[in-house]
């Protein structure tokens, strides 16, 4: 099978003879059952995971997002298993629309407020977006 190299990804075989593929720097992985390598999809995906990237590297300084991207090049995250990066990169993709949000911003309410509307997709859910943001806080403020 002839392999597609995309800049940025990485595409291999698992130790069950599985294609995957993966986005270098976030982890994020690409549906090849949904996009097959080499087809529209595939492109469009790795496009749009890409776009994705080069938008978290271009964070206004004091924001959400500018924290979340110096998290994430910290040792701090660097030392993480990898499930536990997977977790936090889901919820960091959860919190997108608000990371051009001022960090001084950030009080008890509107932490309620955002773990409140989290609670849509679940109360574990909730629980968790709140324990990302007082982890980022709390990483932070050191």
């Amino acid at each position: 099978m002839t392999i597609i190299r995309v800049k940025g990804f990485k595409i291999f075989r698992d130790r069950h003879g599985h294609w995957r593929c993966y986005h270098r720097k976030t982890g994020l992985p690409i549906d090849l059952n949904k996009a097959p390598i080499g087809s529209a999809d595939f492109i469009a995906e790795c496009a749009r995971i890409a776009a994705l990237q080069k938008a978290t590297e271009k964070e206004k300084p004091g924001t959400l997002g500018s924290l979340i991207v110096a998290y994430r090049a910290s040792m701090a995250f660097q030392d993480l298993s990898p499930k536990t990066k997977r977790d936090y990169q889901a919820y960091f993709a959860y919190l997108r629309p608000i990371a051009d949000t001022p960090l001084g911003r950030f009080d008890r309410p509107l932490i309620v407020r955002i773990r409140d509307k989290a609670a849509g997709k679940g109360r574990r859910c909730a629980n968790y977006v709140k324990a990302v943001l007082s982890l980022l806080f709390a990483w932070g403020s050191e």
